[in-house]
């Protein structure tokens, strides 16, 4: 037996070479995730609501006997539906190239646009109470826009 058992010897450390390279069957052969922590599905946020559309816009440099009546008409209507309505007004200017030419733009849309609604607004019905004003910039617009949205 001794020669059987040295050719099993023999044999063993001739396959074991062969057996290092050999990888072991696991759990990891058949899910390469396997073992690994789980990665939670975090859904993408949803989309923003859509802007809603302005109860009025009126564009800059427009006569006020164009849109006045236009104001007028639509301050009547939101007072008599609700009384203690809030007008929130908002001249939107286009960005300019630098800070003075920006104060320049926004004054004078402010004097010449803004107000003259604001005051138009205010004698539809409006107390002054009732109408806040903003000035911005924005640079989706091309001219200076007059928004007024109600709450």
């Amino acid at each position: 037996m001794a020669p059987r058992a040295l050719s099993l010897a023999g044999c063993i450390l001739l396959a074991t070479p062969l057996l290092a390279g050999c990888k072991l069957v696991d759990q990891r052969t058949f899910n390469p995730q396997a073992g690994k922590p789980p990665q939670p599905y975090i859904p993408p946020p949803p989309p923003a609501p859509k802007a809603k559309p302005p109860f009025l816009q009126i564009e800059g440099g427009t006569p006020e006997s164009e849109y006045g009546p236009v104001v007028d008409q639509a301050v009547k209507s939101a007072l008599a539906r609700k009384e203690n309505v809030l007008f929130i007004v908002r001249l939107l200017v286009p960005p300019q190239s630098d800070p003075a030419a920006q104060t320049k733009a926004m004054t004078e849309a402010t004097q010449t646009d803004l107000e003259p609604v604001a005051h138009r607004i205010s004698a539809a019905g409006a107390q002054p109470i009732q109408i806040e004003m903003h000035a911005l910039t924005d640079p989706s617009v091309q001219r200076p826009l007059i928004r007024v949205d109600v709450r």
